[in-house]
């Protein structure tokens, strides 16, 4: 990038502290950014967090130390120490990155794979720039529905009702059933678009083909065939409509009493979601591994370990969840601590003969996501690194906040800053004199960042 994102980068930071703007609109940065990645070109909405990994992939490109990038041979692990093998990770990924990015941001993971049918071990080692890390999945969904009586004299009914995501339009008029005490055989289940019958569900059909968006009606049918009826359709001009069709009392409905029990879904702890990060999984059939021992494709299980955290380490909620029974937004809470975040228990590098490096980190940053799937807004709370001040930041506008209120079902990306690395409000930087991190992992000795 010849140093391009570097520049336009630091024209933008010149700027927010220059103190001569209210409001700074960032269009000479984005139009760079655009000419680097195409997908953020145009007004679309993009990914705060996808923004974020160009942009620190990009700082690093054009700062790095590194001019000719030798050619690296990756060597299996062969059942040599982790040590040893984290360490000739942490040396090759040095010689061809080498950065200010990667001294502050840059941890390394540890990958397991295991061969179902050989039971072969493959043990690498990898540098990551970020932690994302999956929140818990319910296997159920709410789902509001319109219920319409036989008798025209009663009005439809909405109901809440919690069926599975991976269930059938029979599930939803059986869970209808329990409210209504209709049959749940002697249903329909419609979406209704602009007053009409847009679809009509199968019993069978998956409730996956219905969005949340969509409006759906559930129509009760007679047990038996009816006789036909005879009706009349004429034309009336729009004073006799008024006169005789109260067109507010036809569209009025009646709320069941389940509308008034709001589902709430249970809230998960950080460290609850880190867990599920390093929780041995099976590949899916769509990535498979090869076994270099059976020379074939196969499910292996695989586990992720942390064997050394970055100065700087940036955690991305994963909020957005794309399965192949339903795409959507999970807006569970997740508790994250403002400060003393300690990933001592993860950490699965020994110190035998050295000072083990802290793992505590305190928050200073969250990037704040409202909306849905296909749109939403970005705000962000930040941390005044002189004041410890935490500010709101939506769109032009600014305002302090308390710290209680940081906490929110929309935080989809967390910035937090170890401990032994934070220039403390009020107090003068000074260099540090403990040594860095010893082994070759990751380390940060050239700037503070809060």
């Amino acid at each position: 990038m010849k140093g391009e994102i570097a520049e336009a980068y630091a024209d933008l930071v010149k700027q927010a502290w220059s103190g001569h703007h209210r409001a700074i609109v960032p269009r000479m940065f984005k139009t760079k950014v655009g000419h680097f990645a195409s997908q953020f070109l145009g007004y679309h909405q993009h990914d705060a967090q996808e923004l974020l990994s160009f942009l620190l992939d990009g700082l690093h490109e054009d700062l790095n130390r590194v001019k000719r990038k030798d050619y690296v041979e990756l060597r299996d692990a062969a059942g040599r120490p982790d040590e040893e093998v984290a360490e000739e990770a942490w040396r090759n990924h040095k010689r061809r990155n080498d950065s200010i990015i990667v001294d502050i941001f840059h941890g390394l993971f540890k990958s397991t794979l295991v061969c179902p049918a050989c039971c072969k071990v493959s043990v690498t080692f990898d540098p990551f720039c970020y932690l994302s890390v999956p929140l818990p999945v319910s296997h159920e969904r709410t789902m509001e529905v319109f219920f319409v009586y036989m008798d025209p004299c009663r009005k439809p009914q909405q109901h809440r009702l919690v069926v599975p995501k991976a269930g059938k339009v029979l599930d939803l008029c059986i869970a209808l059933a329990k409210h209504t005490g209709v049959p749940a055989e002697q249903m329909m289940v419609a979406d209704v678009f602009s007053h009409r019958f847009y679809k009509l569900y199968q019993a069978d059909e998956a409730l996956s083909c219905i969005l949340e968006r969509d409006d759906i009606f559930s129509l009760s049918s007679p047990a038996q065939p009816s006789p036909a009826q005879l009706y009349i359709a004429i034309d009336w001009d729009s004073d006799m409509k008024k006169r005789y069709y109260d067109e507010e009392e036809a569209e009025g409905y009646v709320k069941h009493e389940c509308m008034g029990h709001a589902q709430r879904g249970q809230p998960v702890k950080l460290r609850e979601c880190v867990e599920l990060f390093t929780t041995v999984e099976t590949l899916e059939e769509e990535n498979p591994w090869y076994c270099p021992t059976c020379k074939r494709h196969q499910l292996a299980t695989k586990k992720l370990d942390l064997w050394a955290l970055p100065e700087v380490l940036i955690i991305h909620l994963k909020r957005f969840s794309y399965t192949r029974l339903a795409r959507e937004k999970l807006d569970t809470l997740v508790e994250f601590p403002i400060r003393d975040l300690d990933f001592s228990d993860f950490i699965i590098k020994p110190w035998a003969d050295m000072a083990p490096v802290p793992h505590k980190y305190d928050l200073i940053a969250v990037s704040n996501h409202y909306g849905s799937l296909r749109d939403g807004h970005y705000t962000t709370f930040a941390r005044n690194k002189d004041s410890g001040q935490w500010f709101y930041f939506d769109d032009s506008s600014v305002s302090p906040v308390a710290e209680h209120q940081i906490e929110s079902k929309a935080a989809y990306v967390l910035f937090y800053h170890r401990q032994d690395r934070i220039r403390r409000p009020t107090t003068a930087c000074t260099p540090n004199p403990r040594p860095p991190d010893a082994g070759g992992g990751p380390r940060g000795d050239s700037m503070e960042v809060d």
